[in-house]
């Protein structure tokens, strides 16, 4: 047999451990494993250079037009700076609307032949009509469902979600479906309690912001850790009781760690996840305190936190409670990020994809604080397993996708915004030296980015439809 790829020259990083070797590819499928001599023939041969040869990361979760209109540019623009950042499948939000889950769904599609990465798509539901539709969702591949706990009022008619917001009652209905759907569906969570933080930004907002202060600062007290926390404890006691798994996205608290791994014990099936922007910043640093544009683009839901914080989330990434990273990327103009007071502009930081995984290298793997086997877990593995896509994605082994990222542990460089393929024109790392660089980007066996360069004319991106049914322990 002659490969169509033989990927040579590298450290393979498997399940079972690290090879010395390569892999081959037929028909975007890995079909061999192993020492170079042991490798078939192969119509093109790629020599990783004695780098890593690593399962193509995953983004768990980013949002695809936050501005409906942009929606179909977005995937085109954030799924190439996405490659970029050596990820090869992309998991985003549809539409955020009223609308059938199944019609979104249907809408969400039609531009992926627009993709440079594969995609994969989580449906939140909103109406009494969403959550009947939630077992049949499983057959049009999508396994899990965003609860948006933080909106009510204003925002949540903009979602054309009852002004009341998702209610005790709303959870604990479309738990049941998701229990009646079985496996690999699950619930996602937005954890953050507006019963608390509506009053609680109020009062900080009626405070003002003294010259010594910052905006982060106001933002982490406007949205205190509590809110977090309170939405954390009744989501995973309702999933305790109706065995359901949830994942909880963009994790920020220390308190919200402690819990999550309180609930693990229990017997709670959890998936936690955090991003990059808190394992890095806090409310504390310079940044926040002498640069008040950079603090626009930092304003997100849940807010950075404490140092505190930052350390109790490092160290759950160690000892396995935060099992996934994200990057909750979005897209706004800049114009949308720069008019109006801090109070007025929308929530959400972009560029994050093309960053996430140099700065988990740079921060995580090269600064002691993680393994490159739990950067490869919580990166591509355990994403898989969530999102019901393994053993189709997130690990190296013969019969899997050939997705594939090359990663360079010592390549000095450094970040900007510039050379990035994304349509959100300001990075929060922007000038951040890095120290571990994706090199190249396989998507089945094709090369799609090399060097932070777009080096493929043809978007071959697909939606990610496998339902596999049942779901492997995550550890």
């Amino acid at each position: 047999m002659t490969a169509d790829l033989v990927i040579k020259n590298g450290l393979v990083c498997t399940e079972c451990g690290t090879i010395r070797g390569g892999l081959a590819v037929k028909d975007g499928i890995i079909v061999s494993i192993g020492a170079d001599v042991s490798l078939p023939e192969g119509t093109d041969v790629y020599d990783a250079k004695g780098n890593f040869i690593f399962p193509g990361i995953i983004e768990p979760h980013c949002h695809f037009g936050v501005n409906r209109e942009y929606f179909d540019r977005d995937i085109y623009t954030e799924t190439r700076t996405a490659a970029q950042g050596g990820i090869t499948t992309v998991c985003s939000t549809t539409s955020q609307s009223g609308l059938s889950m199944k019609k979104r769904l249907e809408e969400a599609k039609k531009p992926l032949t627009q993709a440079f990465t594969d995609v994969r798509y989580h449906i939140s539901p909103f109406t009494d009509e969403n959550l009947e539709e939630i077992p049949g969702m499983l057959e049009e591949g999508v396994t899990s469902f965003k609860f948006l706990l933080a909106y009510r009022g204003e925002g949540a008619r903009v979602l054309d979600i009852d002004e009341r917001g998702i209610d005790s009652t709303y959870i604990y209905r479309g738990f049941e479906q998701i229990a009646k759907a079985g496996k690999p569906a699950l619930a996602m969570l937005h954890c953050e309690d507006p019963e608390i933080f509506e009053y609680t930004e109020k009062k900080v907002q009626a405070e003002g912001i003294p010259p010594y202060q910052n905006y982060i600062d106001a933002m982490n007290r406007s949205r205190p850790a509590i809110a977090e926390a309170v939405d954390l404890c009744k989501a995973a006691l309702i999933a305790k009781e109706l065995q359901v798994p949830i994942y909880m996205v963009h994790v920020s608290a220390k308190e919200s760690v402690d819990l999550i791994q309180y609930f693990k014990q229990k017997g709670c099936e959890i998936v936690a996840e955090t991003c990059p922007h808190y394992l890095l910043f806090a409310a504390e640093d310079r940044i926040c305190i002498e640069n008040e544009e950079w603090t626009r683009f930092a304003k997100v839901n849940p807010p950075i936190r404490n140092r505190a914080d930052r350390e109790r989330l490092w160290q759950g990434l160690r000892e396995g409670t935060i099992t996934t990273i994200g990057t909750d990327h979005t897209h706004y103009d800049l114009n949308m990020k720069k008019d109006g007071s801090f109070w007025e502009i929308p929530p959400g930081t972009g560029d994050g994809m093309s960053a996430s995984l140099s700065i988990m290298l740079t921060e995580g793997v090269n600064k002691g604080r993680i393994s490159m086997e739990t950067l490869r877990k919580v990166m591509s593995e355990n994403i898989a397993k969530a999102m019901g896509m393994y053993p189709q994605k997130g690990v190296l082994a013969v019969g899997s996708d050939a997705d594939v990222t090359i990663i360079d542990l010592n390549k000095e460089w450094t970040f900007t915004n510039k050379c990035c393929e994304t349509a959100h024109r300001y990075s929060l790392y922007e000038g951040m030296k890095m120290k571990g660089a994706p090199v190249a980007t396989f998507v089945r066996g094709s090369l799609v980015a090399e060097n932070f360069q777009i080096v493929s004319d043809t978007p071959t991106g697909r939606f990610v439809d496998s339902h596999i049914p049942w779901r492997p322990e995550i550890k």
